[in-house]
């Protein structure tokens, strides 16, 4: 707020945690504004729905609960809507990102851009919404533009936002040592012997360290430490007294971070606790990363190289069942004159194992490979595994592969791959029907179309994230094929554009014309066979052997044509 009201800065970003004020700063600006320093300005939020919810449920109650401001409301309420306020001595826009109309059809003084990484990354045929919105401001020499978000990825808008500003961040005092520090999420510790989230929480076991003199500074000391703290720009330093020293330019870009360790409404134990209660889950671990510790998710997808992948090979030999694994699951990649298989077996919180990616000229070999040979595990006194679901591609000799899935309906599935499936990750179309009717037959074969983009994405992710070495992993049998390991990486993610719509959408392609990546398809059919049989349920406190849940149960599923529940002698009285 007091950037704001520097006349020298002229864009002000905003990298924050959840829930520490961010917006709510943002509305003083638009107060002050109001009353103070009139001009026409803009409100983007990401979705028209939430423009109007914060137009009447935020703003206009603010304007009208404050003397001051109330003032300046025009003498017909007529003249304020959802989407537009005309007051006495300026007008307020209220837009959503994806409308390129409002973006660029008024010019504007002030900009507010709230949670800026929910944007979409084009507006139309238009360029992305920020600078759309932004070149509305190119009339005003006093114009100011602000930005704040929870952040995402390396490639979100805030992030991108930031790295471009003076980069400052909140230091505070300890109160033992004196040094100044920025609050970071390693420095809150906890008793070792203490796993339970609910109970650190509860009688607060959790205390920040001091960087410097390591001493232990419990809940009561934060307040006082938040009020002698100081932005500090990146390049500059912090003496013991609080005098900012270094020569750092002035900067018309001010750029501010801070995380949930900063909130004065959590202490270190309920940060302490949902660390826990996330770190075993990457999708929630996703979550205390972006809007706990306001930091970036890097995942850095469709920039996988071969080096990067062999590292995640372990000491077991191909053909081997490692500890850990509750069930396989294989893909199979069909061309005209062979086939690439691969099998991976998985354990709780979706950690998985390569236990053979291979290639193989004929049926035969897929059959004898996937349906008649049972694994051995490396445990002593387990019984070799069997491979539980087997999803095979139909882009190549469909009939074929049909026929093979028929005679092995209750593990091999049939599978088309789609780049984005709406409606869900699977959707399920009928092979066999009735001739005279068209219906389905209930025993018949399926085929089963599955979002590819979805569980690229996803092997990526876990492929990324298995060097925080949380569960989740991603891991190889050693000495993995260098064959493998090309096609695996063969793939990277590119933004293309529709020359008519100039919409933009995100796609994996070959990196290069000339490379294959039949093997990254395989493990992509490997995990949504996964997915099929829901190996995400798969928890520790479950038995040691193969989970085998009701392969018909299945949550994020949408099913096509009349299709009805699977019974018994259901068609008995229709014939």
């Amino acid at each position: 707020m007091d950037a704001f009201t520097d006349t020298f800065v002229e864009e002000i970003t905003v990298m924050a945690a959840s829930q520490v004020g961010k917006t709510e700063a943002m509305y003083n600006m638009l107060g002050y504004i109001i009353d103070q320093d009139p001009g026409p300005t803009l409100i983007v939020l990401p979705r028209e729905s939430d423009a109007k919810s914060i137009s009447y449920k935020r703003v206009l109650p603010m304007v009208e609960d404050s003397s001051v401001l109330r003032e300046h409301l025009p003498k017909i309420m007529d003249d304020i809507t959802k989407l537009e306020y005309s007051l006495d001595r300026m007008i307020l826009y209220f837009s959503s990102s994806n409308s390129p109309a409002d973006l660029a059809s008024r010019p504007i003084r002030y900009l507010f851009l709230d949670e800026v990484d929910k944007y979409p990354r084009f507006s139309g045929r238009e360029a992305d919404p920020i600078k759309l919105a932004q070149e509305r401001q190119k009339t005003f020499w006093n114009r100011k533009t602000i930005k704040v978000s929870t952040p995402t990825t390396k490639e979100g808008y805030i992030y991108r936002e930031y790295e471009r500003s003076d980069k400052s961040r909140f230091y505070v005092p300890c109160p033992f040592c004196g040094k100044y520090q920025v609050l970071v999420f390693p420095q809150v510790k906890w008793p070792k012997e203490e796993t339970s989230a609910e109970k650190i929480k509860n009688e607060r076991l959790a205390w920040y360290e001091c960087l410097y003199c390591a001493k232990h500074i419990p809940d009561y000391h934060k307040n006082k430490m938040m009020l002698n703290g100081q932005w500090v720009p990146e390049g500059a330093e912090i003496d013991e007294q609080g005098v900012i020293k270094g020569n750092v330019a002035r900067s018309k870009h001010r750029g501010f971070w801070i995380s949930s360790l900063y909130s004065p409404w959590l202490t270190w134990s309920d940060i302490a606790a949902e660390f826990l209660k996330s770190k075993d889950y990457p999708e929630l671990l996703m979550n205390f990363v972006n809007s706990w510790l306001a930091d970036i998710w890097q995942e850095n997808l469709g920039k996988t190289k071969p080096e990067e992948v062999s590292v995640l090979a372990l000491p077991y030999p191909k053909g081997i069942v490692p500890v850990g694994v509750r069930v396989l699951t294989a893909g199979v990649d069909v061309q005209k004159g062979h086939f690439y298989l691969s099998i991976r077996g998985w354990g709780a919180h979706q950690e998985s194992w390569l236990i053979l990616a291979t290639r193989v000229e004929d049926w035969d070999d897929v059959i004898d490979i996937l349906f008649k040979t049972h694994y051995p595990s490396e445990q002593v006194g387990v019984a070799p595994f069997p491979v539980r679901l087997t999803c095979i591609d139909t882009g190549y000799r469909t009939d074929e592969v049909y026929e093979v899935c028929r005679a092995w309906r209750d593990i091999a599935r049939p599978v088309k791959g789609q780049a984005y499936l709406s409606g869900g990750v699977f959707r399920v179309t009928h092979i066999d029907k009735f001739p005279s009717t068209g219906h389905a037959i209930a025993e018949g074969l399926s085929l089963w179309h599955i979002d590819t983009s979805y569980f690229k994405d996803k092997i990526t992710r876990l492929v990324k994230n298995t060097k925080l070495e949380a569960p989740g992993g991603w891991h190889l049998h050693k000495d993995p094929p260098e064959e493998y390991l090309k096609q695996f990486c063969a793939e990277h993610k590119v933004i293309l554009r529709d020359k008519k719509t100039g919409k933009a959408r995100e796609e994996w392609q070959l990196v290069s014309n000339h490379m294959k990546s039949h093997f990254f398809d395989t493990e992509c059919y490997s995990v949504a066979a996964a997915e099929m049989i829901r190996v995400f349920a798969i928890t520790e406190e479950q038995g040691k052997r193969i989970y085998n849940p009701q392969v018909e149960e299945q949550s994020n599923l949408r099913i096509t044509s009349n299709w009805l529940p699977r019974k018994s002698d259901w068609l008995r009285g229709y014939r």
